[in-house]
């Protein structure tokens, strides 16, 4: 699966850079943020796996956290409808859980950066789109907290600091004028790394997230 991943990410860079001059096309600079529902998915060491992607799910031994999500990115709109799009920015995960009378709480966050291609209907002044993106992640906060007690999980070595996984983004782009659009999309995070640092167990990441965005034209 990570080869694969890498494969799609190399191609879609490949892609963009072979169109970048043979079209008219617009740049811009975006920068956004998002509401998100975070959550884990989980396969315990005798293959029983928490149904996290019902993620409100009652029986669902992990719980869901709210949290955010910010980006500053650039974007590659050609003539046809096809875009290209990267951002980098921060992104937080966790979850939550309650078990034989404990509380645990998970607090990550990654510093993420994001490659994907999409289609976008030029349909005027609304313009609904597509895109699909490859995204790497580093993790530079993991703190545990059980009951009232603290603790940096990626000092103890517990944890992988490495992610990566797909976001899926249907939304729509809102031309304001002829420089500055205004853009929304709902997506669905799946995360396609391990993040478990012992292999009986494994444990992937797993979001759902409104953003908000501003996109400027500067060709």
């Amino acid at each position: 699966m990570k080869k694969k991943f890498i494969s799609s990410t190399i191609i879609c860079a490949a892609v963009m850079l072979l169109t970048i001059n043979q079209v008219n096309a617009q740049s811009s600079i975006t920068i956004d943020a998002s509401q998100q529902i975070t959550n884990f998915v989980f396969v315990d060491g005798s293959g029983f796996q928490d149904n996290t992607y019902l993620i409100f799910g009652e029986n669902n031994l992990y719980k869901p956290v709210y949290s955010g999500t910010y980006n500053v990115g650039y974007s590659y709109l050609l003539d046809f409808g096809l875009f290209f799009k990267t951002s980098v920015g921060m992104r937080n995960a966790g979850a939550t859980m309650v078990y034989d009378a404990t509380n645990y709480l998970w607090e990550f966050q990654y510093l993420q950066t994001k490659l994907g291609t999409g289609y976008s209907l030029n349909l005027g002044l609304f313009n609904p789109y597509l895109s699909v993106s490859g995204y790497f992640g580093y993790l530079v906060k993991a703190n545990q907290r059980v009951n009232n007690e603290d603790s940096d999980i990626i000092d103890s070595g517990s944890i992988i600091t490495k992610d990566f996984g797909l976001y899926i983004s249907p939304g729509v782009r809102i031309d304001a004028s002829d420089y500055i659009s205004v853009y929304s999309e709902l997506s669905y995070l799946m995360g396609l790394q391990n993040i478990e640092a012992t292999e009986s167990q494994q444990a992937t990441n797993l979001a759902y997230m409104l953003t908000l965005g501003l996109s400027f034209t500067i060709q």
